[in-house]
């Protein structure tokens, strides 16, 4: 997916704010997703309504694509389903999806109201949004039948996996600036084309981050996203090199962070690759045991970038 005061509880009140006013991001959002929420309440006030709505929306196809316990031909016509009623408008009528987290049940319970949102926002904002979830559900499309098979399912090829990274959230970087630009024409200091690069690289970053953290997890479900790897050891063997692309697209984030105007956004943009990079930190060099066990950024830890992140966007 992906102004001057940073912190105070009024910046999340701004008047026009069609998926704050909805409450949509104090419960949903919060429910959701903690950290892109903690993000999203920092930034301007044009630009939170969008956005909220946009990953909302994203973050419902993305459940509808991973309900384990529907069958991924049931996935395929919700999916399909659910991209027709935001491309096109009207209900989406899902089928029933249980043991859900406490936060996808929530959204997916008030799914109606994030269609009637993205209704209400500007035409062109609204563009953008049908956009991104149209590139984001051909991924998750792509995803149900590229790893529809028995046993462990692996990609072929780097270009495969970098395709798939792109489809899924490195559009949200192109949306991110798409709709920046949109909002303030002196959104940042380099130019769109600039931009929509380095933040393409981000969102690419920050996929490939939550690939590498789920690799036990979507092994054991007969999925591997790392090219060429038949076996535990290959899984090991190959996570660094990809440690390492992570790392490169968040030093592009760095620069996208850095080219910013405005402190609010310098803030809410930085935070998530702060929060990438330590992850990487704990990926690397992790058995395979801990790897299991699954790598995680603690609440405490991340309030503590979140003041290292005040002192980036601080910064002239």
């Amino acid at each position: 997916m992906k102004g001057v005061g940073l912190v105070g509880g009024g910046v999340l009140r701004d008047e026009g704010d069609v998926a704050m006013q909805s409450g949509l991001s104090t419960k949903v959002l919060k429910d959701v997703s903690r950290s892109f929420y903690l993000s999203l309440r920092f930034l301007p006030g044009g630009f939170r309504g969008v956005t909220s709505v946009g990953y909302l929306l994203a973050r419902a196809s993305d459940t509808i694509a991973d309900a384990g316990e529907l069958s991924i031909g049931e996935r395929k016509v919700a999916l399909a389903s659910f991209r027709t009623a935001v491309l096109e408008g009207g209900d989406f009528e899902g089928p029933e999806m249980k043991d859900l987290p406490e936060g996808e049940e929530v959204l997916m319970s008030r799914i109606g109201e994030c269609l009637e949102a993205l209704d209400e926002l500007p035409e062109e904002q609204r563009e953008s949004v049908r956009k991104v979830v149209r590139i984001i559900t051909e991924g998750q499309a792509w995803d149900l039948d590229r790893f529809e098979g028995d046993g462990v399912v692996s990609l072929e090829s780097d270009q495969e996996l970098r395709n798939y990274t792109y489809q899924v959230a490195g559009c949200v970087g192109e949306f991110w600036t798409e709709i920046g630009f949109g909002v303030d024409e002196g959104f940042a200091t380099r130019s769109f084309e600039e931009m929509n690069e380095l933040g393409q690289a981000y969102g690419r970053s920050l996929q490939l981050i939550n690939i590498l953290r789920d690799v036990p997890e979507d092994w054991e479900n007969g999925r591997c996203y790392l090219p060429g790897a038949g076996s535990q050891e290959d899984l090991m063997r190959e996570r660094q090199r990809w440690i390492d692309e992570a790392r490169e697209g968040l030093d592009k984030a760095d620069l996208y962070a850095e080219s910013l105007n405005g402190k609010r956004m310098r803030f809410g943009t930085v935070l998530p690759a702060m929060i990438g990079r330590e992850t990487l930190n704990r990926l690397e060099g992790v058995t395979w045991e801990k790897w299991t066990a699954r790598v995680k950024v603690a609440r405490k830890e991340v309030y503590g970038m979140m003041a290292r992140a005040v002192k980036f966007a601080l910064l002239d």
